[in-house]
């Protein structure tokens, strides 16, 4: 991983996350899309995702849900790390690493979900920022700590994504993750964070990409993301570059895609390398 300073015609092609986080009930707005979103759930997670990756590397197994870190685990490892014991963290991790997980297992559905509670901790008053601020480090710290698999060697040289940060976030551990899990699939992963969109281009320009992924935190962040879509669109040296939007705006109003100008929305770390490929295949079946 290096590190660097067609849109569907109606929702119903819209690619959702399945494994994110859903808003709060009297802040979800009824739509059509939300009520798609348990069905597309069901659909990529025992379906769509283990195909796509299947086609693409035989040797990564996608974890079913009983084969995944408990959930009393992810909520203890969440709890830890915002904590003072820091033996009791490190013995935590262990032990769930010890379960003999894939390593894009425990990125995917340990330490990704676990980052995710931090925030509602954060949101309900249970920790401060500083103590979020402390987790999310020492969950950087244990995913740098887990041992990246032996490359595997590309059937396919288009395999190369983009990931972009906005200017301006500051939740930088997600996207990290996102690439982490991508390079375990045998993507080959460009990284930038909060470079401005001219920047991206250039990097869109001198180098061939199939997909590049934007993370937007929150919906007043949109029209940049926009700008930055079609900034990069506009450089891009594969024509037919695809896009999908991620973060947490998409989370909670996945049709943001259309106004971002991103062929799929919501990807987080278990869905993107199922994202990916199927763009990648989508583009082309274009050329």
């Amino acid at each position: 991983m290096t590190a660097g300073g067609g849109i569907f015609q109606d929702l119903s092609d819209v690619c959702f996350a399945p494994f994110a986080r859903t808003a709060p009930a009297h802040s979800r707005p009824v739509s059509r899309a939300r009520d798609a979103k348990p069905a597309l759930k069901d659909i990529v997670e025992t379906d769509i995702g283990p195909r796509l990756f299947q086609f693409h590397h035989e040797s990564i197994a996608v974890a079913p849900p009983e084969s995944r870190p408990a959930r009393e685990d992810i909520e203890r490892l969440a709890r830890l790390v915002i904590g003072n014991d820091e033996a009791a963290t490190a013995a935590h991790f262990e032990k769930v690493c010890a379960q003999h997980h894939a390593y894009a297992t425990l990125l995917a559905y340990f330490v990704a979900p676990a980052a995710r509670l931090l925030g509602e901790f954060w949101e309900q008053d249970i920790c401060d920022f500083f103590e979020v601020t402390v987790g999310v480090g020492r969950l950087q710290a244990f995913m740098d700590r887990l041992a990246t698999p032996e490359p595997l060697s590309a059937a396919d040289a288009r395999r190369k994504v983009l990931l972009v940060s906005l200017p301006g976030e500051t939740h930088l551990l997600g996207i990290r993750i996102v690439a982490k899990v991508l390079e375990a699939a045998g993507w080959d992963v460009t990284v930038e964070e909060q470079a401005p969109a001219e920047h991206n281009a250039r990097t869109a320009a001198r180098e061939w990409f199939g997909v590049v992924g934007v993370t937007v935190s929150a919906e007043a962040r949109v029209e940049l993301a926009a700008r930055t879509v079609a900034t990069i669109r506009s450089a891009s040296l594969n024509r037919h570059v695809a896009f999908m939007a991620g973060g947490r705006a998409l989370v909670e109003q996945p049709e943001l895609a259309l106004r971002i100008g991103a062929e799929a929305a919501g990807f987080d770390a278990p869905t993107a390398p199922f994202l990916a490929s199927h763009l990648l295949m989508r583009q082309t079946a274009m050329m």
